[in-house]
């Protein structure tokens, strides 16, 4: 029978977020261990991150606005103009 080798990953991360994600693990019923390596096996099938990055960019979130239509509308110039003075007023 042959014998896995093992490595150890030392990573340095908040100790609240270490905190909260063991207890969410062990909801789960798995060890952080286990997590870690759950995610690196499907970084490594997947060749990509198993899920979208959030990105913290002002155009990133004015198009995610966009997209989801959380966005004032004018029928007009006029109106947009007139909606900008009262903002710039108040």
């Amino acid at each position: 029978m042959t014998t896995q080798k093992k490595a150890n990953l030392n990573v340095k991360i908040d100790l609240q977020l270490k905190t909260e994600a063991e207890t969410i693990f062990e909801d789960m019923g798995l060890t952080t261990t286990a997590a870690v390596n759950m995610f690196i096996k499907r970084v490594i099938d997947d060749r990509e991150l198993p899920f979208k990055p959030r990105v913290t960019s002002t155009l990133d979130k004015a198009l995610d606005d966009i997209e989801n239509n959380r966005v004032e509308t004018y029928d007009t110039a006029a109106d947009w103009k007139a909606s900008l003075k009262e903002y710039v007023q108040s």
